[in-house]
């Protein structure tokens, strides 16, 4: 394994154990992958372990296209072809995460659409809903549907399921995963009190999503969390660059 990509591994291990901390963690379920640089494929989590569990690039898998392992110890999760066609479909898409939050998982079952309760849910103007006939996305034409589904979005609630996230980067991924959980949390929490949300218009929320959703604003939240991360593992993350 070439540096650079141990090095995008071991970053990317990061992020998931960072997803776990924040409510994404389901036993060994839930996968991040990251796309390969040379285009071969993409690096999956491997399977049997949860996302708190995942330590380091050992804890990945290469895949092809096709689901054809090439590189690395251990299996990969059925639902890798979530991962490959997503890829496919958006080149601007560098890491996909399917997980299963509680709160999100609860709202993909929901027929309205996700409300703006709080600022997290200016991370998303619109955040699509796939209708699966399957419990388990494991064929690729299932993966292309969903990729359909989500369109030019960088979230998709699988419903009755849970959700999928990606994002150009992995400070960009971990943000909508985290931040989707917590506007999910809020319209719960929002509508179960009775609380009747104001919806700005159109314009209105793409103009905050636009004020919001920055590469600048993904780098801090990225850091609070990996310090977060540090000072629950014991370690003093007081002036360390995370990056």
């Amino acid at each position: 394994m070439e540096q650079t990509t141990r090095e995008r591994l071991t970053e990317a291990a990061r992020a998931c154990r960072v997803l776990d901390m924040e409510g994404h963690g389901d036993m060994t379920l839930g996968h991040l992958s990251v796309r390969a640089e040379n285009g071969a494929g993409f690096w999956l989590k491997r399977n049997r372990i949860g996302l708190g569990e995942v330590l380091g690039p050992d804890d990945f898998v290469l895949l092809d296209w096709d689901g054809t392992q090439l590189a690395g110890d251990g299996g990969r999760h059925a639902e890798w072809p979530i991962h490959s066609e997503i890829f496919r479909s958006r080149p601007d898409v560098n890491v996909v995460v399917h997980s299963h939050p509680l709160h999100a998982s609860i709202f993909s079952a929901a027929a309205e659409p996700l409300e703006p309760y709080t600022l997290d849910a200016d991370y998303f103007v619109d955040v699509p809903r796939h209708d699966a006939e399957v419990a388990l996305i494991v064929q690729k034409h299932e993966g292309a549907a969903l990729a359909r589904a989500l369109g030019q979005n960088f979230a998709v609630f699988v419903a009755n399921h849970g959700v999928t996230f990606c994002g150009t980067t992995i400070e960009h991924a971990v943000c909508v995963g985290i931040f989707l959980e917590k506007a999910c949390r809020a319209h719960l929490i929002g509508s179960a009190a009775g609380v009747r949300a104001t919806m700005p218009d159109r314009a209105v929320r793409e103009r905050r999503h636009s004020e919001i959703m920055t590469p600048v604003h993904w780098e801090h939240c990225w850091r609070y969390f990996c310090r977060k991360l540090d000072a629950r593992s014991g370690r003093n993350g007081a002036g360390a660059v995370f990056g």
